[in-house]
């Protein structure tokens, strides 16, 4: 068995399309990392993707560090999707995500663009993915999701790269898994929680929904 970990990044949709599109925000950026039985690193993928209805704004822009260029001639969802699947190849795997926001998007996203794919469907079957910010937090017992940068802090295992970049947070996330599959008997570094407002606590596929609710 093997395990993708696999991190979305999105960015903002008009309310001008909600007639074709009606969800807050659309993909730019899937980062996936590939780990074997061990959980160990052996090989990495970062696709941009060209979004139908979405524009990338100064806000996303300085928070994920992707560039219109980035993803001006990027391919399509469908065709990003496939080339993953075909990356992965043969192997049986599970998927890990932090949170369950990104395999929601996907599946909306799927749906209002009416994608269709043999491979893709296989890609999305409901009992392949697993949330892991969930699994945090029922094996230590929290009264609240953890922000993937906290999980990180708590656990000491230092990030590399950049917090909402899709890659580096598909690694950062492999490398937290790692560390706590093969240490069962592991317990989280005790000190206070950090201060909420220093750190987005939520996913920006979350973020963008509540500002849609928020303005509409």
């Amino acid at each position: 068995m093997n395990y993708l970990v696999i991190d979305l990044e999105m960015c903002r949709v008009s309310k001008l399309y909600c007639r074709s599109y009606k969800y807050a925000s659309e993909i730019i950026q899937i980062g996936a990392v590939l780990l074997d039985e061990q959980f160990s690193r052996i090989a990495t993928l970062c696709q941009y993707v060209h979004p139908e209805y979405g524009v990338l704004d100064n806000f996303i822009e300085h928070m994920t560090g992707i560039r219109n260029y980035d993803i001006k001639r990027a391919p399509g969802l469908k065709e990003a999707l496939e080339h993953l699947t075909e990356w992965i190849g043969e192997r049986e795997y599970k998927i890990f995500a932090w949170s369950d926001s990104d395999q929601r998007q996907l599946l909306r996203e799927l749906k209002a663009k009416h994608i269709e794919s043999a491979c893709i469907n296989t890609f999305m079957e409901m009992d392949r993915w697993v949330d892991y910010q969930d699994v945090f937090r029922q094996r230590f017992k929290l009264d609240r999701q953890f922000s993937l940068e906290e999980a990180l802090e708590r656990a000491e295992v230092e990030p590399e790269g950049n917090f909402h970049d899709g890659l580096d947070d598909a690694v950062n996330t492999g490398k937290l898994i790692q560390k706590l599959e093969l240490d069962p008997d592991y317990q989280l570094f005790d000190y206070a929680s950090l201060d909420s407002n220093e750190h987005l606590s939520c996913t920006i596929g979350d973020f963008l929904e509540k500002m849609q609710i928020n303005i509409g």
